[in-house]
């Protein structure tokens, strides 16, 4: 896993925002994002605007956000070099810029919904560093000449990281994190900042209780073949040689699974008391139900 370069915003909101320090004011803004900028034309007018990758607001006050590109206004056309933008004019101090980056449908930070809207290459970016940039960097930042290490062969720093990828996986890798999302209707949330790999995924019910959700993919499989077999379990062939292909039990009970048997959607009577027979009585002062815990124990 690379380093977390990316705030919060600038990860989760796929925005990031300036206000100007300086008195003189400021007119280049280098925005720091794992996705590179992609910049058409600072016109939304011209056909060429809907190349960018990004939106790009000015505000007096933090509240109310006014998108920077009308030939008319103060502050367009703007430049595009890199990663950093170079408005026709300067900002003055106080005030707020902000590059919000989009899907091809838009996102729009002015009307304050830019949470949610961000581009999804910018999901997931910090994940992976390349073996070999590993080793690339480590040869420029100590090996030669007045370095840490004068000299070494290149096989012994490969061999080393893999060696250091190894022992990740004896600590570091086994480090937990959880977090608890709310599921919006699109039925999908951005995967956390500091994600590398999902241990479990559970759903909650009313009592607060853990439902596991299995992936199906983990439960069964498709086979590729279903060779029809005679009583011998020898696979029978057809008038070419070729094996008879039957129908695949596995599919046939997967489609007609009870899915409380998987995912744990018991029913009220098995949820509170694990039996078809439940009840309750009063005693000691509250209401119980006797059915609980009776099938644990020496004596259930």
């Amino acid at each position: 896993m690379a380093l977390i370069n990316e705030t919060n915003q600038q990860y989760y909101a796929g925005a990031q925002g300036f206000t100007v320090q300086d008195a003189a004011g400021q007119q280049d803004f280098t925005f720091t994002f794992d996705t590179n900028l992609v910049f058409g034309d600072s016109n939304p007018n011209n056909v060429d605007y809907a190349l960018n990758n990004f939106k790009l607001y000015h505000s007096t006050n933090g509240l109310t956000y006014t998108e920077i590109g009308d030939p008319a206004g103060p502050y367009a056309p703007y430049t595009v070099s890199g990663n950093t933008i170079q408005l026709a004019a300067v900002v003055p101090q106080n005030e707020i810029v902000v590059c919000q980056l989009k899907r091809l449908d838009g996102g729009s930070y002015g009307a304050r919904d830019a949470y949610g809207t961000t581009t999804e290459k910018n999901y997931g970016s910090y994940r992976y560093v390349k073996l070999n940039d590993i080793v690339n960097n480590f040869i420029v930042a100590y090996v030669g000449a007045g370095k840490l290490i004068p000299s070494v062969k290149r096989t012994d720093l490969i061999f080393h990281a893999k060696r250091a990828l190894q022992e990740f996986s004896y600590d570091t890798l086994k480090s937990i994190k959880s977090q608890e999302l709310t599921i919006p209707p699109s039925l999908s949330v951005v995967i956390p900042q500091d994600y590398v790999n999902y241990v479990r995924m559970s759903w909650i019910d009313m009592q607060g209780v853990q439902r596991i959700i299995y992936p199906a993919n983990n439960l069964t499989d498709a086979p590729y073949r279903t060779p029809t077999q005679d009583q011998s379990g020898l696979p029978i062939q057809d008038n070419f040689g070729q094996n008879v292909q039957g129908s695949s039990i596995t599919q046939e009970r997967w489609v007609n699974n009870n899915p409380n048997f998987i995912d744990q959607a018991f029913n009220q009577e098995q949820y509170n008391a694990g039996l078809d027979w439940w009840g309750y009585e009063w005693g000691y002062g509250g209401m119980w139900f006797w059915g609980y815990g009776q099938l644990y124990g020496n004596d259930p």
